[in-house]
């Protein structure tokens, strides 16, 4: 699935603040976002983060 087809979900921001500070920041923060996504669309699998926006495509 090329980027342009690509299902686009907003990342809610809190998640920036609740990651300040973290020395494994990205990671936490990747981590967070997948599992935002598991949980608020389960029918969806996360390709690639892009500023605030997550990437998927469907499961």
């Amino acid at each position: 699935m090329t980027i342009s087809h690509s299902i686009r979900v907003p990342i809610p921001f809190c998640y920036v603040w609740m990651t300040e500070g973290a020395p494994n920041r990205s990671e936490l923060f990747r981590n967070y976002v997948e599992g935002y996504i598991k949980r608020t669309e389960p029918n969806l699998q996360l390709v690639r983060i892009d500023g605030m926006t997550a990437l998927c495509e469907r499961a």
